[in-house]
């Protein structure tokens, strides 16, 4: 059953015929691997306060008091660290980001956190898709991001809770500030819907990001 979208249920949220957008949603693969690794923290924490246990019950064993407590206190460690990875996995799960398009802006939802960005506020929008070189390895994520350059820093500042995807860089054109608000996309397939989006709905904006004549 596919997932309701993170605008669903807003009353004054992005129109019907909006394109949204999901991201930050762990994909399958490593979400595999994270439930994995808690699975094997698990058993190993079992499998310490087991013996600890079983040591204390069998008196006929013999086992030093200091492995007794060493095994105890690691028993403990994992468990505290399975709990630590359940949580973080569950808030991942169910925390809802999306970015939506529709005629009157681009809207950002992050949980309570609901931004109406309009088209007018914005100078220029553009895809940026980071070069992978073959053979070298870069800490730079490799997912593409959307840019939405505002009008002004004025414009920016208008925005206090979208502060955290505010980055800095050298600007696409003389006219535009070096501020900017970027958005990472899942992969591929969503910022190809992205730069549709974006095209259609706001094409004066889209030219300017591509280098185009500035409004």
């Amino acid at each position: 059953m596919p997932r309701s979208s993170p605008f669903a249920g807003l009353d004054d949220g992005p129109a019907a015929d909006a394109v949204v957008i999901e991201v930050g949603r762990p994909k399958p693969l490593a979400l595999g691997c994270f439930g994995l690794t808690t699975l094997f923290l698990a058993v190993l924490a079992v499998a310490a306060i087991s013996y600890a246990v079983g040591a204390v019950v069998n008196t006929t064993i013999g086992t030093p008091t200091v492995l007794r407590v060493v095994a105890i206190v690691l028993g403990v460690v994992f468990i505290l660290i399975v709990v630590g990875l359940l949580s973080v996995t569950v808030k991942a799960v169910r925390g809802r980001q999306g970015l939506a398009f529709d005629e009157r802006a681009v809207w950002w939802q992050d949980g309570a956190t609901l931004v109406e960005l309009p088209w007018t506020d914005l100078a220029a929008a553009r895809l940026v898709v980071p070069k992978k070189v073959r053979g070298a390895r870069s800490s730079i994520p490799s997912t593409p991001t959307l840019e939405l350059y505002p009008l002004d820093l004025d414009t920016l500042r208008g925005y206090p809770r979208l502060v955290d995807k505010v980055i800095s860089g050298e600007p696409i054109g003389p006219e535009l500030p070096v501020l900017r608000f970027s958005f990472r996309l899942p992969g591929s397939e969503s910022a190809a819907r992205a730069e549709a989006e974006v095209s259609r709905r706001a094409p004066v904006q889209w030219a300017a990001g591509q280098g185009g004549a500035h409004p």
